[in-house]
């Protein structure tokens, strides 16, 4: 029921990322991409919805006991506490502070590869 408008949906952001690569428009075409395979992946769930391997293991039957999930719940959410933390800094460190700013600050893209090229040369 729902793969169909997810393949649209796919097809749609695929083509939208490669109009955004033809103008040059790198930051929508990196959001179309990561819609892509979003979508990509909501569309093989939904198709393959309830199994996971037909005819025989549904979703359900393949699922863990509830403790063990919410144990793993935590774990994640612990892990994600000290992971961002530590990956939002090395990057500050290594990139410094504009790498965070999705290009919206300092020169355009156009004119850092140029200055690149000329300091290459």
């Amino acid at each position: 029921m729902w793969a169909w408008p997810l393949q649209i949906g796919t097809g749609v952001a695929a083509v939208g990322a490669i109009g955004a690569l033809w103008t040059r428009r790198y930051l929508l075409a990196r959001v179309l991409a990561a819609a892509q395979i979003t979508l990509i992946l909501l569309g093989w769930g939904a198709a393959q919805y309830p199994y996971l391997v037909e005819p025989n293991i549904t979703i359900a039957d393949a699922a863990a006991p509830a403790v063990t999930l919410r144990l793993l719940l935590i774990a994640l959410g612990a892990g994600a506490l000290l992971l961002f933390p530590s990956l939002f800094f090395l990057y500050r460190v290594f990139k410094g502070p504009d790498v965070f700013s999705l290009g919206l600050r300092g020169k355009p893209m156009e004119q850092r590869e140029e200055a690149r090229h000329a300091s290459d040369t």
